[in-house]
């Protein structure tokens, strides 16, 4: 067992839908099955529609996409989604592991409605949540060394802390790919009150879904939306969920600062982050391994006659790779969730002919190469970050 505590040193939640790239040359990204790298998983588990926003959404757009699901004669519910911090784990009178004062790991939370959580969840996280007690991924149980009864100390968003009872250890599949799953009046306790999703079911087969999919669409009331089924092929361009991104990268401890500053666990950083040598780019601060994947897809580039696709001074003065800081978000909130630049899991290329929230003018064969190097590309996301690239591993 790795436990998390001990700062693990290793080595969805997710991307969006198709963009049209800005480029002379129209870029299209492929899924796992159109990938030679790449294998999708067996589509298992419940039929449901997931409709998101870009840093949750607004009352306007969850009532909005509610009515529509009304008068389709389906069943919806809202979820709520956000970071909170661990600081210690008990199990009956005994401390396993806590971390410094005022500091956490971060664990990424899912908050739904009990009562309507299990025709896409399971029976065991619905009858566990009703009673307040949270559920545990089971990879951030292995990661943290968590067991079922073990009473975890959560940081709440206002500084409070909260003790809560494992009620069980689910899949990571069944629980969203989160850490962490609660009812939304625990959610409460903690502070994290933040509308991300609504789940629709109820569909009689998936062309059913499909037709509903493309009609949620229109409904974001004035917000991007995207609406994706349960049993949708994913894309290359799918990020990773936190969890796995621990397990690749490492975990470990945080403090919060003021204006989403952070502190980073200071062994960790020391064992992961360090000066990388970047061709065409130059030298920048960044997850060693991440590093070494991004070199190889600009050394790529470089060999393929293709350098000059790359701003190497401003990728080096304005993008970057490690940045320890809470997500950007140009409106809604940001959930205390924790920046992939945090990890350096992250590189930044071409800033200001890419900016986030615009029209994307990276060229295909740049998307392409890095693609190969187990990169997903930020300019699928809901809000297209076109210069972020994402360190999946894959």
């Amino acid at each position: 067992m790795v436990v998390l505590f001990a700062a693990v040193i290793s080595g969805p939640v997710v991307g969006a839908g198709l963009v049209q790239v800005a480029t002379m040359v129209r870029h299209r990204t492929p899924s796992f099955s159109q990938s030679p790298n790449f294998r999708a998983a067996p589509s298992s588990g419940a039929l449901y529609l997931m409709i998101s926003g870009s840093r949750g959404l607004s009352p306007d757009a969850v009532a909005s996409i509610r009515r529509t699901a009304d008068r389709a004669g389906l069943s919806s519910t809202v979820v709520h989604q956000g970071t909170i911090d661990l600081s210690s784990i008990l199990r009956s009178t005994a401390t396993i592991n806590s971390m410094p004062d005022g500091a956490g790991v971060p664990m990424s939370v899912l908050a739904v409605d009990p009562l309507a959580a299990e025709p896409t969840t399971s029976s065991t996280v619905a009858q566990t949540t009703v009673s307040g007690d949270v559920v545990v991924g089971a990879s951030s149980a292995t990661l943290n060394g968590i067991r079922t009864g073990d009473d975890l100390t959560l940081l709440g968003w206002s500084g409070s802390t909260v003790r809560v009872q494992v009620g069980a250890v689910e899949p990571d599949a069944t629980i969203g790919g989160a850490e962490l799953m609660m009812s939304v009046a625990t959610a409460a306790t903690l502070g994290l009150d933040r509308p991300f999703s609504v789940r629709v079911w109820g569909f009689a087969d998936a062309l059913a879904a499909d037709t509903v999919r493309k009609e949620m669409l229109k409904v974001g009331a004035g917000q991007p939306i995207r609406a994706w089924s349960s049993k949708r092929v994913p894309t290359i361009d799918d990020t990773i969920s936190q969890s796995q991104l621990k397990r690749l990268l490492g975990a470990f401890w945080i403090k919060r600062g003021l204006v989403g500053a952070l502190q980073v666990d200071p062994s960790w950083k020391a064992a992961n982050v360090g000066i990388v040598d970047l061709p065409i780019v130059g030298r920048v601060t960044c997850n060693v391994t991440v590093g070494r994947a991004a070199a190889a897809a600009l050394a790529e580039l470089r060999d393929n006659g293709l350098a000059s696709l790359i701003n190497g001074a401003g990728s080096r003065r304005f993008g970057g790779c490690f940045s320890a800081r809470v997500t950007r978000s140009i409106t809604g909130n940001s959930g205390h969730n924790l920046s992939r630049h945090t990890w350096g899991a992250a590189i930044d290329l071409n800033p200001s002919e890419n900016p986030y929230g615009g029209q994307s003018k990276m060229d295909p064969r740049v998307i392409d190469a890095f693609h190969r190097h187990g990169f997903a590309w930020g300019g699928t996301f809901i809000v297209p970050d076109p210069m972020h690239f994402e360190y999946t591993g894959r």
